[in-house]
């Protein structure tokens, strides 16, 4: 399916419910990460017919930060003004569990879920982040512009009520630990943070390592007082949330090239109605390709100018092998999700280098 199918699919479903329901919230007062103290994405005084609350737990000023204020910024555009959009870093409307549930009940409108936090609700969306499988920004771009990702994305509308608009991400994510380490041996037997998915904590331990779920508002202080000897994310993460600091030890593994749904209550979708659904879903497909495209420019960048941290070590590490660990995993799931042929299609886009 093509992206110009998906918008089309999308603006049907909307179109053909016929809701109206509270899935367009108001102001909560919390601060965007903008200047604007009340989280509004831009206003400029104009009586908006509808305003979206959406957020996410990461920094201000990072890629996510930039891409949801990206997208805020097109749909008052798009719509004149017709819908404006909230935007709330820092977990201020909660951890990734608890926006996706206001997302289901219709409190939180949009919100950028990681696939393991997703995992909760829908558990084959899992295999958008099982480590080492998709290695290349090519192949992710395959995987989320095609018939995989929209198969996932109708599945997850019918099941949990939500829906993906586009995807951020774009960086690769590394390990890192709290002790020295220089290959994949010598990290065996730590504990590893994870997101809540059982299909990432049997992948990790497949290469040796024992996961534990910590909420990640709370990994700082879990590293920081040996709850947890090490976890993974993006370089940009690892320097926005000062992850450096208690965890220097970074192993470039690049595990997983990262894919993290833009997702939208299919309650608000039904709400803005057919004009306005379709203008939405534009504007995020947009600001989608921009943050993508800011994250893969910085994630390298970010990465070498951690090297150069007193005190902090980037160890490149030899990844050959891995998948012959991890890949029952895989087959495990999939089998359990029904989803064999989704994974065997992410499979056949691998690089090869």
């Amino acid at each position: 399916m093509t992206k110009s199918m998906t918008r089309r699919a999308l603006v049907a479903t909307a179109a053909a419910a016929a809701l109206v329901l509270a899935g367009c919230n108001g102001d909560n007062g919390d601060d965007n990460g903008t200047g604007d103290t009340n989280g509004n994405g831009g206003g400029g005084g104009a009586e908006a017919e509808f305003v979206l609350t959406a957020g996410h737990q990461l920094a201000v000023d990072t890629p996510f930060d930039e891409g949801l204020n990206r997208f805020a910024e097109l749909v008052e555009e798009k719509t004149e003004g017709r819908v404006v959009v909230e935007t709330h870093p820092n977990a201020a409307l909660g951890n990734e569990t608890e926006m996706f549930q206001g997302m289901q009940s219709g409190t939180i409108d949009v919100g950028i879920i990681a696939p393991g936090s997703i995992g909760e609700f829908a558990p084959e969306m899992s295999i958008l982040s099982v480590p080492f499988l998709i290695n290349s920004q090519e192949q992710r771009d395959a995987v989320i512009e095609g018939d995989i990702a929209a198969g996932l994305a109708e599945n997850l509308a019918e099941t949990t009520g939500t829906r993906p608009l586009t995807y951020f991400g774009g960086s690769f994510r590394q390990l890192f630990f709290t002790e020295p380490a220089e290959s994949l041996d010598d990290i065996e037997g730590r504990l590893l943070r994870v997101q809540p998915s059982a299909v990432l904590t049997d992948s990790f331990a497949a290469i040796g390592l024992e996961p534990t779920v910590v909420a990640y508002n709370e990994l700082y202080n879990a590293l920081q007082q040996g709850v947890v000897e090490g976890a993974d994310n993006e370089a940009v993460f690892i320097d926005s949330q000062k992850f450096y600091e208690v965890a220097p030890y970074i192993l470039r593994t690049n595990h997983e090239v990262t894919i993290r749904p833009l997702l939208i209550s299919q309650m608000t979708l039904d709400n803005l109605g057919e004009e306005l659904s379709a203008l939405v879903i534009e504007a995020a497909e947009e600001a989608g390709e921009f943050e993508r495209n800011l994250e893969s420019e910085v994630d390298g960048e970010m990465l070498d100018d951690l090297a150069s941290r007193d005190g902090v070590e980037v160890i490149d590490v030899d990844t050959s092998g891995v998948q012959d660990a991890v890949e029952d995993v895989w087959y495990d799931y999939a089998e359990q999700w029904d989803a064999v042929d989704t994974l065997e299609q992410i499979i056949a886009l691998r690089s090869e280098g």
